[in-house]
């Protein structure tokens, strides 16, 4: 019988199973994808991330091993196992039965710490588009793209950050977005526009044309067309995400938790982009911040008489 199970080892799910050890709890993290961090590592392992406590910048994936490190540094480290898939569970006494595409665990508490769930690349919906090799909706790694002309489709932070990181490694970058305005952060589409990065708004996606599977020009659109010429095309429009299943509450796409993180079944606690309550931030420092609120008060539940540590 665990004490907790995790599900999930992206970045939350991974800081969680840190403080689990510290509180010294029993437990196991399960991760359905082949490896840890999440979208970070499967996603934006050469991203920067600049808004974590401490570092000035670092680098996704160089965030992600800090934190695994810190999970095996404890004596009783949780166990990780990836591309293990929770199916269901089921609520026996004072446990529940969680059933994977591999194993059957009893565990005193769960803690969802899915993100947006699986996920997939929102693909450009233009005619053609998915026979072009050149279109990329991820990056692993960038050599590939020195000195090449790269077009970026999308105006989130997650577009923004890109075009500035590629505009020191490309000969020319530039961004298209639909709307007036980014979403971006201020900060970030002021740095972009510094660093030269051609900028297009608003403007929609009409068409693509190229030769041998391989594209060579985007069309653009407003009151009148303009065409870009590119090596690459990366498309930044976001996830398509499928939700862990559970008869759990739901709102914005989330599992509704109260102030300890909890969900509307007693025993199983939600954070990070999985949870949602009223003021709730997406970002990763949130996150963390919640895995703290909700492993303190799971080691309530499994040691009602023990004296919490505050600091460790």
């Amino acid at each position: 019988m665990e004490d907790i199970i995790i599900i999930g080892a992206g970045p939350i799910g991974l800081y969680s199973a840190t403080l689990a050890s510290l509180h010294g709890l029993k437990g196991l993290v399960i991760e359905g994808l082949d490896i840890v961090g999440g979208q970070l590592s499967s996603l934006y392992p050469e991203k920067d991330i600049v808004d974590l406590p401490g570092f000035s910048s670092i680098k996704a994936q160089e965030f992600i091993d800090a934190l695994l490190n810190q999970a095996k540094s404890r004596n009783n480290p949780l166990e990780i196992k990836t591309h293990e898939t929770m199916l269901s569970y089921i609520k026996e006494d004072d446990h529940f039965v969680i059933t994977t595409n591999k194993n059957t665990y009893l565990t005193k508490t769960l803690l969802l710490t899915t993100g947006m769930g699986l996920f997939t690349p929102r693909k450009l919906d233009v005619e053609g588009a998915s026979k072009y090799q050149n279109i990329i909706y991820f990056l692993k790694e960038t050599n590939f793209l020195k000195d090449k002309d790269v077009v970026i489709l999308g105006g989130g932070d997650s577009a923004c950050d890109w075009a500035i990181m590629l505009s020191k490694v490309c000969k020319n970058v530039s961004i298209v977005h639909r709307r007036d305005e980014f979403r971006a952060k201020d900060e970030t589409v002021k740095e972009m526009e510094k660093l030269g990065v051609h900028i297009y708004k608003p403007f929609q996606v009409k068409s693509l044309s190229g030769e041998n599977n391989i594209a060579k020009e985007i069309t653009l659109t407003n009151k009148e067309d303009i065409t870009l010429k590119f090596d690459y095309l990366f498309v930044n429009y976001g996830l398509v995400t499928i939700p862990t299943k559970a008869n759990l509450q739901m709102k914005m796409n989330a599992f509704e938790v109260s102030t300890n993180m909890m969900t509307s079944e007693e025993n199983i606690f939600a954070i990070g982009n999985a949870c949602y309550y009223e003021g709730k931030v997406k970002n990763i420092t949130s996150g963390l911040g919640e895995a703290v609120t909700a492993i303190t008060k799971i080691d309530q539940i499994i040691h009602p008489n023990k004296n919490i540590p505050v600091h460790f």
